[in-house]
């Protein structure tokens, strides 16, 4: 308590004085009374929003603020229409730049087109927006709610911050969260009319209300240059001083031995550290002896899940493939779970067996792996709005928790890293886990953390001496995600069956671990496995069930009108939703024989034409049938043979300009892009800019306007994914 009364001594005056003499670290409703309020919002998908948000309320009450926190959603807790206080949002980004499912209906009332341009005018906010630059429409989710506050009259008291996965989150949160507190004691603070005016002026450069950047701007830089919002000169009050000797560090090392996980070189190595302090534990765990009859145990999900069970199992490619392709099949003939082409689907997937016991061994826990996990919140505790987490089931088995409901290997934020420290035996470990948890050492957490996709149990298998409680992992990991993946199949072509497609992924572990598969691919390439050895390539009928639940509806479907001509953009696995639209065409043009149908085109692209043309004697059928009016491969490793061949689907696109112009802008086409967002839909989206304004005469600001159109319009779909 003794640091968090010096930060607050530093910032208040008069009646927040209170605070000093109070250990209830801003509970009680005295300091309460003397802190100043604001409004608190998060908008998350997978947590990452929510996180943030709650790290802000945990450092308000350092910094003499009290934060008010709800979730987006939570509109009956809150009231915009009527608020005082400032306002700080914290919104994350999904799919293609949608903002998250908790934010749709907020995002709704907003747009009302009938609300006065002055209806927010009383609000002052800053935004934090999240997204990944990998995708075409960064931060599109946070960007929609400034530009729509500011058009409500809406001012900010602090620059919009864009963090960007893609690089690390935290180089933007960080900063961001470290110039909030500067920015609120400006807002607070007393002042002429003419003053307030200035503070609540946009920083140069900052997104402003003239701001003319819109979702048609297709190519975002990430904000890292806004680490301009952090103060050199000024250290924030939740951090300490840890000046941990650096002999810890000394150890007998070669010369010229250079940083990693476990180490680090000078500066570093010898710099006083700003270590956050420790975050405040807040869960109480019980393990209980399971007593008589097991009972039935169940991911919480708030979609309904079905059983089903996998009926085929095909190899696409063949064995000297760079990559491995399969098909899998479901029967879900017996449940009520529909969908249309184009739709995805999630799989609930485990964590690997093998990483679940070691880390039992670890926790001391093996022979207690079976007891029941009960959790309460502790009375004592420091954290303010603590909750049980809603992903973690009451009375299942530690072993169930641990396999299906915790994402073991997410990449550890920081304040884990933080807390794992001072479960830190061996000094040196201690130190170099606090360095990675600092904000000197920021560079060697974006290496040799997040850029090598280093999770718990690297770090644990790394940090030996490290040993934390149940409950540290049970308040700091996350849910385990559920896996999307796209049907490649039409319920009207194969009834009562769902197909899907998926490439093993094949990657090597954080740090010191071996190389691993992918969580959900490595799963289902080993449920596979039975099924292909039965025969040479492929087999049928399996008793091995999988568990399953519907996503969101999105708009990635066939036209209405089949009359509409089709453009289908899908290398490798991206092919996936194209043979169910495929599949889906070609059973409406037996059913519909006199009806009119639209060209459909397909641009697909693999390494080989032997080894990873994946569907080849399917689309042949398709075209032979009609259903499939033309069909362009590239082959990105094939050695050219005469004129040069396309590589790329952009290049293939690109010969066909002339015609694919035609198709979109005078016959009202649409055109529909899967795959990789890292490269591949940036690659397209370029060759459509390239191909529209060289077609259509136009610079490239209309090409970008006329290409926007099309999303608006649902004629420019994408299914993408980093």
């Amino acid at each position: 308590m003794r640091g968090t009364r010096a930060a607050v001594s530093a910032l208040c005056t008069g009646p927040a004085a209170a605070l000093l003499e109070c250990d209830c670290a801003g509970y009680c409703s005295t300091c309460l009374e003397v802190m100043q309020r604001f409004l608190l919002l998060y908008a998350t998908q997978q947590g990452q929003a929510k996180a943030i948000a709650e790290e802000i309320c945990e450092k308000a009450v350092a910094h003499g603020f009290s934060a008010d926190l709800h979730c987006m959603s939570e509109s009956d807790k809150y009231d915009l229409k009527t608020e005082t206080a400032p306002l700080v949002v914290v919104v994350s980004t999904t799919g293609t730049g949608d903002p998250p499912d908790t934010a749709r209906r907020f995002v709704k009332r907003i747009q009302d087109k009938s609300l006065p341009p002055d209806f927010f005018a009383h609000l002052r906010y800053g935004l934090l927006g999240l997204g990944d630059s990998e995708y075409t429409y960064f931060c599109n989710g946070g960007k929609v709610i400034d530009r729509r506050l500011q058009e409500l009259g809406a001012r900010r008291f602090y620059d919009t911050g864009h963090a960007d996965d893609c690089v690390g989150l935290e180089l933007v949160v960080e900063p961001w969260i470290a110039g909030l507190w500067a920015a609120l004691e400006k807002l607070f603070a007393p002042r002429g009319e003419g003053e307030m005016s200035a503070a609540l002026t946009a920083a140069p450069g900052a997104p402003g209300a003239t701001d003319p950047a819109g979702p048609e701007v297709l190519h975002v830089e990430s904000q890292v240059a806004q680490l301009r919002l952090e103060d050199p000169g000024r250290k924030g009050p939740e951090a300490s001083e840890e000046n941990v000797a650096s002999s810890a560090q000394s150890r007998a090392v070669p010369a010229d031995a250079g940083p990693s996980l476990t180490r680090s070189v000078p500066p570093l190595a010898q710099a006083a550290l700003s270590v956050p302090a420790s975050p405040p534990d807040y869960l109480q765990v019980h393990l209980q002896e399971p007593a008589g009859q097991e009972r039935q145990e169940s991911v919480p999900s708030a979609d309904p899940v079905f059983q089903v069970p996998i009926s085929k199992a095909v190899q696409l490619t063949t064995n000297d493939a760079v990559k491995t392709t399969l098909l899998m099949e479901l029967d879900i003939s017996k449940t009520d779970f529909s969908y249309q082409p184009g739709d995805a689907f999630n799989i609930i997937c485990p964590n690997s067996d093998s990483e679940v016991q070691s880390l039992l061994q670890r926790l001391q826990l093996t022979d207690k792996r079976e007891h029941r996990v009960l959790l309460e919140i502790k009375a004592d505790t420091k954290k303010r709005g603590a909750a049980l987490p809603q992903h973690i089931p009451q009375k299942c088995s530690l072993q169930f928790i641990l396999t299906w409901c915790l994402e073991i290997r997410a990449v550890p934020k920081k304040v884990l890293l933080r807390a794992l420290a001072d479960c830190a035996g061996d000094p040196a470990e201690r130190r170099r886990l606090q360095e990675l948890s600092s904000s000197q050492g920021a560079a060697d957490y974006s290496r040799f953390v997040r850029g090598a996709g280093a999770s718990l149990p690297d770090l644990l298998l790394a940090f030996p001496s490290c040993r934390p409680p149940l409950g540290l992992l049970l308040e700091h990991l996350p849910k385990l995600q559920p896996r999307p993946y796209s049907c490649a199949s039409s319920g009207l072509c194969r009834p009562g069956r769902l197909r899907f497609v998926f490439t093993v992924v094949e990657a090597s572990g954080g740090a010191p671990a071996a190389p691993r598969r992918g969580l959900c691919t490595g799963w289902l390439a080993a449920l596979a496995e039975p099924l292909l050895q039965a025969a040479p390539r492929a087999a049928q009928a399996s008793g091995v069930q999988i568990s399953i639940s519907p996503r969101a509806a999105h708009s990635f479907h066939l036209p209405e009108d089949p009359s509409v001509p089709v453009v289908m953009v899908g290398p490798g696995a991206g092919i996936a939703p194209f043979i169910g639209f495929l599949e889906h065409r070609e059973k409406l043009r037996e059913q519909q024989p006199d009806a009119r149908f639209g060209a459909t085109w397909l641009f697909f692209g693999c390494r080989h034409r032997d080894r990873d043309y994946l569907f080849r004697d399917e689309l042949r059928r398709f075209q032979e049938r009609g259903t499939l009016t033309r069909l362009t491969v590239c082959f990105s490793r094939e050695p050219p043979a005469g004129e040069a061949p396309a590589k790329y689907v952009q290049d293939g696109m690109r010969r066909h300009g002339a015609a694919l112009a035609r198709l979109l802008l005078r016959e009202g086409g649409c055109v529909c892009v899967c795959g990789d967002a890292k490269n591949m839909a940036k690659d397209v989206n370029d060759a459509l800019l390239e191909i529209i304004s060289q077609e259509a005469g136009v610079d490239k600001l209309e090409a970008m306007k006329t290409l926007a159109a099309l999303k608006e319009e649902a004629r420019y779909l994408q299914d993408i994914w980093a």
